[in-house]
């Protein structure tokens, strides 16, 4: 190039050189000014959203917690328990307490209250953790006419029982009632119903219950099945859990219900807590029945559940379990 476009070329490089120098710094600091302000933007809209989570989370942790309570307390009512929706909230509910895990057989804690009592929202609340117990009901058939009147809905009762484990029952008739007989029998399967005959002239006897207790001796638990009596469907889940909840070989309803028989058609009832069928509720483990189960004996001689043996009850409080009708035979 000519030596004058040479230096006109230099003094443009020079002046843009000096153009970058004087402004440089100072757009450089206003960049690096704006990058912080929306880095800081930027965090303060995460920490919001962080906070907004976490609140969201917490509603939503006590929403269930409200609802769970609100199910747990409407499904504690009996009335309700065998309800679908009921139960399928109690099989998923996660929330139970350590201490109201069941275990079989249950830890041997007891303590030396002559009666531990339970109610039945404790007993709905606890979850079986490991084997469910199986249990044997047995049930003397009486004689009459009636008993073919009453059998199928006495075997119906015992099918809709909501038992989380297995459950059999053996239907004991007199050998010489042929009535009994055929219709034990006819709903016998070996298996989850049993019929046998019982010897002896004496019918109901202490004979007869225990020949019928030594047929379910395969199951954890004996269950006298009183015949005259509606077994509400949660009677078996109840009295078991009290077992295995409280860590003792023997559970009685502490009450129980009796239809008024001079009024039939009021429906009136009684709450009783002693007398008759005071012992029509018990259930045991099968060793402690075996030694301590000796129903119908005659007045002066010793019965089950003397009191040697009281420390060894759990009581359900709830006399809807079981109801007796003098209607029936």
């Amino acid at each position: 190039l000519p030596s004058c476009a040479q230096f006109r070329v230099e003094s443009a490089a020079e002046a843009y050189s000096d153009s970058v120098d004087a402004s440089g710094p100072s757009t450089t600091g206003r960049r690096l000014r704006g990058g912080g302000i929306v880095a800081k933007e930027l965090q303060e809209q995460a920490r919001q959203m962080h906070h907004l989570q976490e609140s969201r989370r917490q509603w939503e942790e006590a929403f269930s917690a409200k609802v769970a309570a609100q199910m747990r307390d409407m499904c504690s009512d009996l009335r309700h328990r065998s309800h679908g929706h009921c139960r399928d909230f109690l099989e998923h509910d996660i929330h139970v307490p350590d201490h109201l895990a069941l275990q079989w057989p249950p830890k041997d804690d007891r303590d030396a209250s002559p009666v531990v009592v339970v109610n039945r929202s404790v007993l709905v609340s606890a979850r079986w953790s490991g084997r469910i117990p199986s249990v044997g009901c047995v049930a003397l058939v009486p004689q009459g006419s009636q008993v073919e009147r009453w059998m199928d809905s006495f075997v119906d009762n015992f099918r809709h029982q909501h038992y989380e484990g297995g459950k059999s029952l053996v239907l004991v008739y007199n050998h010489t009632d042929h009535r009994a007989a055929k219709l034990a029998k006819e709903r016998a399967d070996g298996v989850f119903i049993k019929a046998v005959a019982a010897q002896g002239v004496e019918f109901p006897s202490t004979a007869a219950a225990r020949f019928g207790m030594w047929h379910a001796r395969d199951a954890d638990i004996i269950a006298r099945w009183d015949f005259e009596a509606w077994h509400h469907p949660e009677r078996l889940n109840m009295q078991v859990r009290a077992l295995a909840l409280a860590g003792r070989p023997a559970s009685l309803l502490a009450r129980w219900t009796v239809l008024n028989s001079r009024a039939p058609s009021t429906g009136s009832k009684n709450i009783m807590e002693a007398g008759a069928h005071w012992d029509g509720s018990l259930a045991g483990e099968g060793s402690w029945m075996q030694k301590n189960w000796y129903p119908f004996l005659r007045e002066g001689m010793e019965g089950v559940v003397g009191p040697h043996a009281h420390q060894d009850v759990v009581s359900v409080d709830e006399p809807g379990l079981l109801v007796y009708d003098s209607l029936s035979p």
